[in-house]
């Protein structure tokens, strides 16, 4: 191979690999990311309550990469996200699944909706300007009847902030 040709290979190897670095190639967020998203988690009991995470899907790290969070009495944390799916945990309360997409679309449901004998009720409310769907509370409440309404479709949508608040006295 003569001399220029062996440059022109170069040159266009080197061409090809600027193309595929581009931002304009790879892109790595979506343009929904850049929306303020987040999950909060909120205590409203007279006790600690410690969450614990489980994530799924490849979720990204909340609590700060952290395996559970502790939540003094009548506190709250906010942890910003593009997108999470997973599933939170406390000692005498029903689990809390969730997913929260990408563009704003939603899920959300309680493990145990039949009976508010837990010890620790928990509701998740979702939050958007405006939702769009069907995006119920769902949860138990202190006293009464827990809510049978889940949105285990993905029909709740326009969703920028997931709660999950533990002894709400309401759903």
């Amino acid at each position: 191979m003569a001399p220029s040709s062996k440059l022109a290979a170069v040159a266009l190897l080197l061409a090809a690999a600027a193309v595929l670095a581009s931002p304009a190639t790879a892109q790595t967020t979506h343009d929904n990311c850049a929306k303020n998203k987040k999950i909060t988690v909120q205590n409203l009991c007279a006790h600690d309550v410690v969450v614990k995470l489980e994530p799924l899907a490849n979720s990204p790290h909340l609590f700060n990469g952290a395996p559970s969070y502790t939540l003094h009495p009548h506190s709250h944390a906010e942890f910003p996200v593009c997108w999470w799916t997973g599933r939170f945990h406390a000692d005498g309360a029903p689990t809390a699944e969730f997913h929260v997409g990408i563009d704003g679309g939603s899920f959300y449901l309680t493990a145990n909706t039949r009976s508010p004998a837990q010890g620790v009720p928990v509701i998740i409310s979702p939050h958007g300007a405006p939702l769009m769907g069907e995006c119920p509370a769902v949860g138990c409440p202190v006293a009464g009847r827990c809510s049978v309404s889940q949105v285990p479709s993905g029909r709740c949508r326009n969703v920028q902030e997931i709660k999950v608040i533990y002894c709400s006295p309401h759903v």
